[in-house]
């Protein structure tokens, strides 16, 4: 148990809700709300994702690395019954080397992606509130938490390829995941790894949705329609892999068109 936890204050590029503080060596950012029960949850386990994995009411799942879901032990902006604890692990081929470590340079991910998160929500799009982010320092690396609110009975865009319901309803995701890489150019936000992984559903609602994985995003750009293209052209390329309802195979074109509401 750490024993450590000073208070550190606001700095001055956090989003006006969260507070920064220090539990020992762990740097932690958090919304307000969330404040004491990330540094308690730290202090009692060393780690959040720790602390989740021994929840008795935690549900995992894996995706890249381990997520925890856990019932919400504080109301969070959006009112969420569970919170998800994700560790950050990294992918593609340097995943083999630094596994779940980063260079302590700039800005961690954590960081970056609660001010991306907030800046999204502020110009209105669904994405779900961050909690709290944790950094933990390893020499000239550092290894790194996030808690969310949970999109509940979530579904992502790849899930609504192979879904029951068919054509009609991934179709209507399409266009909804068109809408939301436009509302990201918008806000200024440049999600550079948009993808059917990372657009979620609510359960029954094809026609709204929501981004994560904002921690590589750039944001504080003017409103742009080129970024807008480029992200319609990644996930256009994601899309393709994951595939159809039906099966068939379709091209850039016919995919693009069904990003657009246009097939």
């Amino acid at each position: 148990m750490m024993a450590v936890s000073t208070r550190t204050g606001r700095a001055g590029n956090d989003p006006a809700d969260y507070r920064r503080s220090r539990v020992g060596p762990v740097r932690v950012t958090a919304l307000e709300a969330a404040d004491v029960w990330a540094r308690d949850a730290i202090a009692d386990a060393g780690t959040l994702h720790r602390w989740a994995a021994g929840r008795p009411d935690a549900r995992s799942f894996t995706g890249r690395g381990r997520v925890h879901s856990v019932d919400a032990p504080r109301p969070g902006p959006d009112g969420r019954a569970r919170w998800a604890v994700r560790h950050y692990q990294r992918g593609g081929a340097v995943a083999a080397h630094l596994a779940d470590r980063y260079l302590r340079v700039g800005r961690s991910r954590p960081e970056r992606e609660i001010r991306a998160a907030a800046v999204a929500r502020s110009k209105g799009v669904a994405t779900p509130a961050v909690m709290a982010g944790a950094v933990y320092p390893a020499g000239i690396y550092y290894r790194c938490d996030l808690v969310t609110e949970v999109v509940p009975g979530a579904r992502t865009l790849a899930d609504t390829a192979h879904a029951t319901d068919g054509t009609r309803d991934w179709l209507e995701a399409m266009a909804a995941a068109g809408r939301l890489a436009f509302a990201l150019a918008e806000a200024g936000v440049l999600h550079v790894d948009l993808n059917a992984h990372n657009i979620l559903f609510e359960e029954g609602d094809p026609s709204r949705a929501w981004v994560i994985d904002l921690d590589r995003a750039r944001v504080g750009g003017r409103p742009d329609s080129d970024a807008a293209e480029r992200m319609l052209a990644r996930l256009t390329r994601s899309v393709v892999k994951v595939g159809t309802p039906t099966g068939e195979s379709l091209g850039d074109r016919e995919i693009l068109a069904a990003l657009r509401g246009r097939a």
